[in-house]
């Protein structure tokens, strides 16, 4: 499938029309815009990208979750909450009458239900790999064919490759010094994140040294008496999507208080970003890495 054509666009505005009422039936509003790409989201990483290309999805999991763990860019309140991200509701993927549902290949197994509702897209925009942004380019150069805008994939992809220079440019002056990126798993344990990671892919492209350079997958579980051995790092500290405020709470541990990095003022604490959300989460890193980083000279936040 190269697009959306022009025979399954007929098809999805008749689905609509008959689709709607089901939707008031169940008490849920209207998808969005007769005329527009009607597109099922089945993952946060694809909704974003999705939005970010000018379609607005009829149908996404949990949309309060995006909303705290996406953040940017915002999905409407249009947007109709599908159920769960591994097990989405196929009666209102139905009754949405989507032209194409797009999903990551992790639910591959559920592929043949769901093109019983629309053809199925696989969209791959996070891998853990050192070509963790190339992916994501080209899941968003995919995403973009299939909605027949390839202009508007090529407009992101350069939007994202720009703001990521001017991020180095901003952080010039802090090359120097290793970077320890973690998020908090409760008072005792944090996952520390590697270069496979988006984290990691962004710090290396913007020119930044990763404080752990040596875990092989995204991340690695550890206790924080681990980062005890990150002395002249500076902290970037993620917080936690599942508990928010979490990470700033670590202050109320002892052992978190005795490191170097919290007592010479070198820790930043971030909101929460998706990890594999592509190109959008890519560039909310680097935005709020840049703003965390020159706020008091990197100092503790």
């Amino acid at each position: 499938m190269t697009g959306i054509g022009r025979r399954a666009l007929l098809a999805g505005l008749a689905a609509s029309w008959a689709g709607g009422f089901a939707l008031r039936a169940a008490g849920l509003p209207d998808a969005p815009t007769a005329g527009a790409p009607r597109i099922a989201a089945l993952d946060w990483g694809i909704a974003a990208t999705l939005v970010a290309l000018g379609v607005v999805p009829v149908g996404v999991p949990a949309p309060a979750w995006y909303a705290r763990y996406v953040v940017d860019p915002i999905l409407p309140s249009s947007v109709v909450d599908v159920g769960l991200l591994f097990t989405p509701n196929f009666e209102l993927l139905q009754a949405l009458a989507p032209q194409l549902i797009v999903a990551t290949p992790v639910l591959q197994q559920a592929a043949p239900m769901l093109q019983r509702i629309a053809p199925v897209y696989s969209s791959l925009l996070f891998q853990p790999s050192p070509d963790v942004l190339q992916i994501a380019e080209r899941g968003t150069l995919g995403l973009a064919d299939q909605i027949g805008d390839r202009a508007s994939g090529e407009r992101l992809v350069e939007a994202t490759r720009v703001e990521l220079i001017m991020t180095g440019q901003r952080l010039a002056g802090l090359k120097d010094r290793p970077l320890l990126l973690a998020s908090p798993l409760d008072n005792r344990h944090v996952s520390l994140f590697g270069p496979n990671s988006l984290y990691g892919a962004v710090l290396r492209q913007v020119g930044l040294t990763l404080a752990a350079p040596n875990i092989a997958g995204e991340f690695i579980i550890v206790g924080l008496e681990k980062l005890g051995a990150f002395g002249d790092a500076m902290m970037v500290l993620l917080d936690s999507p599942a508990a928010p405020g979490l990470a700033g709470r670590l202050a109320e541990n002892r052992l978190w208080r005795t490191f170097s990095f919290v007592r010479e003022g070198r820790l930043c604490v971030l909101p929460a970003v998706l990890g594999s959300g592509g190109l959008p989460s890519a560039s909310r890193f680097s935005r709020l890495l840049t703003a965390a980083l020159n706020s008091n000279d990197g100092g503790s936040q």
